[in-house]
């Protein structure tokens, strides 16, 4: 498959999943679902791809329930909603394909896209109902701003390392 069709199918499928879930939340499951299958299917690098989801599942999940804990968001659900966990693993799954390029650049501009972009989707979700933020937004940008860019660098890291094992396999 030509690699810019995949890479477009690749963030498409990603927006799909992060739509549904804006909307339906437990609903999306099936879309989320199946659009992981998809991604999957698809990743330039299986290895790769699975090595990241295998790294940095358990750190998103760690975010979350961190910032669920601190009282910052919270959701329906008593702990991180299912479809929030098939939201990471899709978003996982564009690192080493339509996310890729963002990974390559220096550290710092990757922390700041993340520390901008990433709340900025949590305002979004809170505006469709899909959670809440309990804090003023000053305090909130400052807490997720800071959370983000901190899992940006530790992304960014673990993306390497993945590229670096793999292609010395």
């Amino acid at each position: 498959m030509n690699v810019k069709l995949r890479l477009i199918i690749n963030f498409i499928l990603f927006q799909t999943s992060w739509f549904s879930a804006l909307f339906f939340q437990d609903g999306a499951l099936i879309i989320i679902a199946v659009a992981i299958f998809l991604m999957g299917l698809l990743v330039q690098s299986r290895p790769i791809s699975l090595f990241i989801v295998a790294c940095l599942l358990p750190l998103s999940l760690l975010f979350e329930f961190i910032a669920i804990s601190t009282g910052v968001v919270s959701y329906e659900a008593t702990f991180v909603p299912t479809w929030l966990v098939g939201l990471w693993v899709a978003l996982l799954l564009t690192f080493n394909d339509s996310f890729r390029f963002m990974l390559s650049l220096q550290w710092w501009k990757v922390a700041l896209a993340f520390a901008v972009f990433g709340p900025l989707s949590y305002i979004a979700g809170a505006r469709f109902g899909a959670l809440t933020i309990s804090e003023s937004m000053i305090h909130y940008w400052v807490l997720f701003g800071v959370m983000w860019a901190t899992y940006a660098a530790l992304a960014r890291y673990i993306y390497q390392a993945a590229v670096i094992k793999f292609q010395q396999q």
